[in-house]
């Protein structure tokens, strides 16, 4: 359980350029949101444990959401591919990130994607993925105070027990549980269910959820930039449910999935497709 987690609203329109074109998309950013790190095609961030630092004193006393999103073969090399060349160069990443996080006790979402996209692989690739998962969760044990939930996909993609027992192939016994919908738009209703039963499959019982783009569901099977969604409930722990601790925006609301219905690549922001999330949010706590 994160009772009464400080979430940090940005001091600053992380809407950027965009925000004077469109003013709707820097809506978005009078919420809490993740903060992603991870290295494109193996290039090393600069200072990055001093970044992340930076971070932690920025938002203090409030606390980010950190996305770790950088195991070797991310996306298995589609539209967010990249991160680390290989185990060694993973390990000193999280290093860096452990160190810059130090004592404070952030929500950090581990991997989106990557334990399902083990069952995509060979064996031995599989494998060795699921090795250097576990040593990355070591390492955050060992070095930083961060809450950790390991991401096992979402309720259209693996059944419960498949989630389950692949997040037990990679858990540590300190991590805090897991997250599920990172980047996808099932309902928060769906995702509570599902997530429920994955729970019954392990000890990490306790799940978040992100409700980032999941306020008018899923437009069928699509997940690159499906047209007509919405936002959904921003950041809380007030979720209703014992096991879920909190309701997150994971996926930074605006920045495009890949090229797919017109978006530009992966993770840029695509200010007309925010602006369309803020139209279509039929709620009271938009403003």
């Amino acid at each position: 359980m994160i009772p009464d987690y400080p979430f940090y609203v940005p001091d600053y329109d992380r809407a950027g350029k965009h925000a004077s074109q469109s003013p709707l998309a820097s809506k978005i950013f009078q919420y809490p949101i993740s903060y992603w790190y991870g290295e494109r095609h193996g290039k090393s961030i600069k200072n990055l444990s001093q970044r992340v630092g930076r971070l932690m004193e920025r938002c203090y006393p409030a606390l980010p959401v950190i996305v770790i999103y950088n195991l070797p073969d991310r996306d298995i090399g589609q539209h967010s591919k990249g991160g680390s060349y290989d185990r060694n160069h993973y390990f000193d990443f999280i290093e860096d990130i452990a160190l810059g996080i130090g004592d404070a006790q952030p929500i950090i979402i581990f991997e989106p994607d990557a334990l399902p996209h083990s069952t995509l692989m060979e064996p031995s690739h599989a494998q060795y993925r699921y090795e250097t998962m576990h040593g990355g969760l070591v390492l955050l044990d060992e070095l930083c105070g961060g809450s950790v939930y390991v991401d096992v996909g979402h309720s259209n993609w693996l059944t419960p027990i498949q989630a389950a027992t692949l997040l037990n192939r990679v858990a540590t016994s300190q991590i805090c549980g897991f997250s599920v919908n990172v980047s996808n738009f099932r309902t928060t209703s769906e995702s509570i269910e599902w997530a429920s039963k994955v729970s019954e499959y392990t000890t990490h019982k306790h799940f978040v959820i992100d409700t980032s783009r999941n306020g008018s569901g899923p437009c069928q099977d699509q997940w690159c930039n499906p047209p007509g969604r919405s936002l959904g409930v921003p950041a809380t722990t007030a979720t209703g449910n014992l096991q879920c601790d909190a309701f997150l925006w994971v996926k930074v609301p605006g920045e495009s999935d890949g090229t797919a219905n017109g978006g530009p690549k992966a993770g840029k922001f695509w200010p007309e497709y925010a602006s369309d999330l803020v139209k279509n949010t039929n709620a009271s706590w938009i403003s």
